[in-house]
């Protein structure tokens, strides 16, 4: 997408009810709804195949309050908890309505997906969570089954075949897109609306560096189309973009990886996290995004995971008590992330291998171990494993383990402005005609970021928009 606007002609190479923008996710879901409220629907995907979206490549959590699963495992959760979480962790910076539109929708999503043959594969607790409310799938399967149920549904899907533009009745309502395959430039009438649901700009260098230039020591994980072009056409049209002061890196991705796949989060079983130097520099502790921006300031922008046997056999069976197969499990030890282990019989021996002064790095292990003892780290204030759960454990056993790790952007949390129905906004009201969802939006995380909440604001949104679409 090329981030154009364009007036209104009479030339229409087709038509349609409802036109959206991105085959992820949140378009998916918005397609569905769209046409199940009666509207003909055509999704146009740039990227040549399903699993190129961000959905695909994450880690497969969706955040859910006071669903069965959780009833079944004895976790009590509800909306008001679920509301007062997101709050928090966002700092009270979010856009309450968004907050509310998600809350208010997000069990009957919830049951909606396992209609539509989702399957759960477990609970967890992740970053931001008071109560277990990560509900685990496998994100491809998601996509795929959001896919199918579009195209049962009627919906006509288009792949490799960018939007280019929005088209606009006398630069006011929109009332379709321009599009472009291969070099074939078509133009789509939208007799109902328009919906953008092409992803963030995690790969837009310059919307980047233009929020933080350290943006180029992070390494990008997001979907390869990601490149910010609904951003730039609704901004065409006075949109106004919203959080992108709080669009930071996370932590956990190998120094070799391209994805969700070589993320690996061993500090939440007790890993302690050192520089080149082989000095820590952070409360392990932290909110993923915290400890992210930290990185990127150490030396070379690289940093090493360090933990024993202990917490290898802990991160072993989060993999072994997994119903399906974990490749993107970012708390569990996989065989791909055990091939990307670095290990000794002693830390002298480890630092050797990760080039970090050997006689430093002992002497942070063993100075963090006497704090360990007593339960309290006295130089970064550790006293929890991770979100406030589980005691700081001393690493002791033998053999020993770094994990190359570097700050990345697996998605971006700041987006353009939306109203609680996904209408696009300018500063003087909304944009007629057009609307949003998906990694695209801003003003629902506020400040930081709660797990399960990107791909779930996703296909919670997504369902918004597509009826509010369809309406016209």
């Amino acid at each position: 997408m090329e981030g154009k606007t364009q007036k209104h002609s009479t030339a229409w190479d087709a038509e349609v009810d409802v036109v959206i923008a991105g085959a992820g996710a949140a378009g998916l879901t918005a397609a569905i709804e769209a046409a199940g409220a009666g509207a003909q629907t055509l999704v146009l995907e740039k990227q040549a195949k399903y699993w190129d979206c961000s959905t695909a490549l994450s880690g497969g959590g969706l955040a859910f309050a006071g669903t069965d699963l959780q009833e079944e495992k004895g976790v009590h959760d509800s909306n008001e908890l679920l509301h007062k979480d997101l709050m928090e962790v966002g700092q009270w910076k979010n856009d309450e309505k968004l907050v509310q539109a998600f809350v208010r929708n997000q069990l009957d999503t919830y049951n909606w997906l396992t209609r539509l043959g989702v399957k759960w594969a477990s609970l967890a607790t992740a970053a931001g969570m008071s109560v277990s409310r990560e509900h685990r799938l496998d994100p491809l399967e998601l996509i795929k089954i959001l896919k199918q149920s579009a195209e049962n549904k009627g919906v006509t899907i288009v792949f490799q075949t960018m939007v280019t533009g929005l088209v606009t009745d006398n630069g006011k309502r929109v009332i379709g897109v321009s599009a472009k395959e291969t070099s074939e430039t078509t133009r789509v009438r939208a007799r109902r609306g328009v919906v953008l649901a092409c992803g963030g700009f995690g790969r837009d260098a310059r919307r980047l560096n233009s929020i933080d230039p350290r943006f180029v020591k992070v390494l990008v994980a997001s979907g390869r189309g990601n490149t910010g072009d609904g951003h730039r056409m609704a901004e065409g049209l006075g949109a106004y973009l919203k959080d992108m002061e709080y669009v930071r890196p996370s932590f956990g991705m190998h120094g070799t990886g391209t994805s969700a796949a070589e993320v690996f989060h061993g500090y939440y079983h007790g890993a302690i996290i050192v520089n080149k130097k082989g000095e820590r520099f952070v409360d392990e502790s932290r909110p993923y995004k915290d400890i992210g921006t930290t990185s990127i300031e150490q030396p070379g922008a690289i940093s090493y995971q360090i933990f024993d046997q202990k917490i290898y056999e802990v991160g072993r069976r989060v993999v072994e008590a997994s119903v399906m197969p974990l490749v993107q499990e970012s708390k569990g030890l996989d065989q791909a992330r055990i091939n990307l282990l670095l290990k000794a019989n002693t830390i002298e021996e480890l630092a050797s291998q990760i080039n970090v002064p050997p006689e430093t790095l002992k002497e942070t292990i063993d100075r963090y171990n006497t704090q360990a003892d007593a339960g309290k780290d006295l130089d970064f204030g550790r006293t929890t494993l991770a979100g406030g759960v589980g005691k700081i454990v001393r690493i002791d056993t033998p053999p020993f383990y770094a994990y190359e790790t570097k700050a990345f952007l697996p998605a971006t949390y700041g987006g353009i402005a939306v109203d609680e129905n996904m209408n696009v906004l300018t500063r003087q009201g909304k944009i007629p005609g057009l609307y949003a969802a998906g990694e695209i939006i801003g003003g629902f995380h506020g400040a930081s970021y709660m797990s399960g909440t990107s791909v779930g604001k996703a296909v919670i949104f997504g369902r918004i928009a597509g009826r509010n679409a369809a309406k016209g």
